[in-house]
C-alpha cells in the first residue's frame, strides 16, 4: 500500500518521503543502536552479582537489596519516561542519546566510590534517570530512519543488546573479579584499598562513556513524521484500550507475571548459586554470561520463527496459545532449578528455563502489538514497556525478596522464593493466557 493510501485510511496527510542513505550507514547506526542498549544492560546487570559482598558491606537485608536494584532505578526510570520521550521529539535525538548514556555512566562511577546505603541509592536514582532515554530515542530514530520493510529488523538488531548487555555485565564482572583473585579489597594504584565490588562498577562505567561518542558518529535522521488526525494520540489510545478494556487488562496482567518470571528472576540467581552452591563470583558471572548470551538472545529469535509458522500454518490466535506452551514447557525447570540435588543439574535446569522462558518477553511484545492499530501502536506499546518495567524492576524484585525473608530462613531461603513464586506466577500466567485464548479470537480480528 502505498504511502498516500495509508495517511488516507489513518485519517493522516501523506508521510514526507525519508532520503535515501546508504544500506551500509543505515546498519552502521542500528549496531550502535544496539550498543546503547547493550550499556544500559550492563549498568542495570552488573549489581546482582555483587549482591551478597555489598549486602554484608552495607550490614542491609535482602528487601533492602532489593529497594537497591528495583526501585532506586525504576523510581526514576519510569518517572522520567514521559520527559524523556518529549526530549526526543523536541531536540535532535542523538544528543538527547548521547547525554543519557554519559550521565547513567557517570551515575554508575559514583556509585562505585559509595561509602553507604544511602550514597548507593542516590547513584541508582542517576542511572535510571539517564536510561529513561534510551527506548524513545532509539525508537524515534529507527521509525525515521528505516523504511517499513527494514523496521523489523533494526528493532531487532537494538533488542538484542538487551541480552548482549546482560552477558557482557556478567563476563566482564567475572573478569574483574578473576582478576582480583574474587577477593574482597584489592590495591589500586591512585585509589589504595577498595572493595572488588567497587572495582566492578567502576569498570562498567568505563566502558560504557566511549558509547556516548559512538552516538554522535552517525547522522541525524530527518524527521518525517506526519501531522496527527484528530483519531490518534494519547487521548485516543486510551479511549481504543478502554473500550476493549477486559483485553489489554488481562494482556497487562499475563505480561507482568511473565516478565517477573524473567527479570527479577535473573537478578536473584547469582545470589542464589553464591549461598547455596557457594561458588565464587567469577564462576557465576562467566557461566550465566555465556548462558545469557546464547539461550537469552536465541530464545526471541525462536520466539518469532514460531510464532511466523504458527501463523502461516493457519492456526487460529497463535500468541495466547503459544503463551500456554511456554508457561508449561517452563514450569518444571523453573521450579526445580533452585532444588536441584547438585550444581549439574541446577545449571542444565537454568539453561533449560532461559532458552524456555526468555520467549515470553517476545510474546508479550507481540500480543501487544497485535492489539494496537497502527496509528496508536507507538503510544499503547510505550505504555506497556511502561508496565512492564515498573511490575518487573519494581514489583518483582522486591517480591522475591520478601518472600525470601518472610516465609523462609538459611541459605536457602532464596532458593525456595525462586522456586515458589516462578511455580505461582507460571499457573496464573497459564489461567490468564487460557482466557485471553477465549476473548482475543474477534479482538485479534479486529485489530487494524
Amino acid at each position: 500500500m502505498s504511502s498516500q493510501a495509508e495517511a488516507h485510511q489513518t485519517g493522516t496527510s501523506a508521510v514526507p518521503q525519508r532520503p535515501q542513505q546508504s544500506s551500509g550507514k543505515l546498519w552502521y547506526m542500528a549496531a550502535i543502536l544496539c550498543l546503547t542498549n547493550g550499556v544500559s544492560f550492563v549498568d542495570r546487570q552488573s549489581l546482582p552479582l555483587l549482591i551478597n559482598q555489598i549486602k554484608g558491606d552495607f550490614q542491609i537485608s535482602d528487601t533492602q537489596v532489593s529497594l537497591l536494584v528495583g526501585f532506586a532505578f525504576v523510581v526514576t526510570y519510569a518517572g522520567l519516561s514521559i520527559p524523556a520521550g518529549m526530549l526526543v521529539d523536541r531536540f535532535s535525538r542523538r544528543a538527547v542519546l548521547s547525554t543519557g548514556i554519559a550521565f547513567w555512566s557517570a551515575s554508575t562511577m559514583f556509585c562505585s566510590f559509595a561509602t553507604s546505603y544511602w550514597m548507593m541509592f542516590i547513584g541508582r536514582l542517576g542511572i535510571g534517570a539517564g536510561e529513561s532515554v534510551t527506548g524513545p530515542g532509539a525508537a524515534s530514530i529507527i521509525r525515521d530512519a528505516f523504511a517499513p520493510d527494514q523496521r523489523g529488523r533494526a528493532v531487532a538488531i537494538w533488542a538484542m543488546g538487551a541480552n548482549i548487555g546482560a552477558a557482557a555485565a556478567l563476563l566482564l564482572g567475572g573478569l574483574i573479579l578473576r582478576a582480583v583473585g574474587d577477593m574482597p579489597s584489592v590495591t589500586v594504584p591512585l585509589f589504595g584499598t577498595v572493595r572488588s565490588w567497587q572495582v566492578v562498577l567502576f569498570g562498567c562505567a568505563l566502558i560504557t562513556l566511549p558509547v556516548a561518542l559512538l552516538v554522535l558518529t552517525f547522522g541525524e535522521p530527518a524527521r518525517t513524521g506526519a501531522a496527527r488526525s484528530k483519531d490518534t494520540g494519547f487521548r485516543a489510545a486510551l479511549t481504543f484500550m478502554q473500550q476493549r478494556w477486559q483485553v489489554f487488562a488481562l494482556v497487562f496482567v499475563v505480561n507482568g507475571l511473565t516478565i517477573i518470571m524473567l527479570v527479577p528472576h535473573g537478578i536473584w540467581v547469582p545470589a542464589m548459586f553464591e549461598r547455596v552452591w557457594h561458588l565464587s563470583r567469577p564462576e557465576i558471572a562467566f557461566t550465566l554470561g555465556i548462558m545469557t548470551l546464547l539461550f537469552g538472545a536465541s530464545s526471541q529469535f525462536l520466539a518469532d520463527t514460531i510464532l511466523d509458522k504458527m501463523e502461516r500454518a493457519g492456526i487460529d490466535n497463535p500468541i495466547p496459545l503459544f503463551g500456554i506452551i511456554v508457561c508449561v514447557l517452563a514450569f518444571l525447570p523453573g521450579i526445580y532449578m533452585p532444588l536441584a540435588p547438585n550444581v549439574t543439574t541446577a545449571w542444565i535446569l537454568q539453561a533449560l528455563y532461559m532458552l524456555i522462558g526468555t520467549s515470553l518477553f517476545t510474546i508479550g511484545t507481540a500480543f501487544i502489538t497485535r492489539l494496537a492499530p497502527p496509528e496508536m501502536a507507538g503510544t499503547i506499546t510505550s505504555m506497556h514497556f511502561l508496565w512492564v518495567g515498573l511490575v518487573g524492576t519494581l514489583v518483582g524484585t522486591t517480591l522475591f525478596a520478601v518472600v525470601a525473608d518472610r516465609f523462609y530462613s538459611g541459605p536457602m531461603a532464596i532458593a525456595y522464593s525462586l522456586s515458589t513464586v516462578v511455580g505461582v506466577l507460571a499457573v496464573l500466567a497459564i489461567a490468564v493466557y487460557a482466557v485471553l485464548l477465549m476473548l482475543t479470537r474477534n479482538e485479534v480480528a479486529k485489530a487494524p
